[in-house]
């Protein structure tokens, strides 16, 4: 399993919502979350395949949503 950790500018549960959609289609994410309490609105992904950081902050951002790597 690999984690990956996010910082997005997420505001809103309909964000959350566009994101889980948008998440379903996507091969391998064994779960994800968003800390709304976090001020850095946190984006945890946890996936099963060998997949990219870049890949994730890419696909999230095409939905809008700003998204950056947070350092481990």
């Amino acid at each position: 399993m690999k984690i990956f950790v996010f910082k997005t500018d997420i505001k809103s549960n309909l964000e959350v919502s566009i994101l889980a959609r948008a998440l379903r289609d996507l091969r391998g994410i064994v779960r994800w979350s968003v800390d709304m309490q976090d001020v850095d609105r946190v984006l945890k992904i946890v996936t099963l395949e060998d997949s990219r950081e870049s890949d994730f902050v890419s696909f999230v951002r095409s939905h809008g949503i700003f998204c950056e790597s947070l350092p481990d």
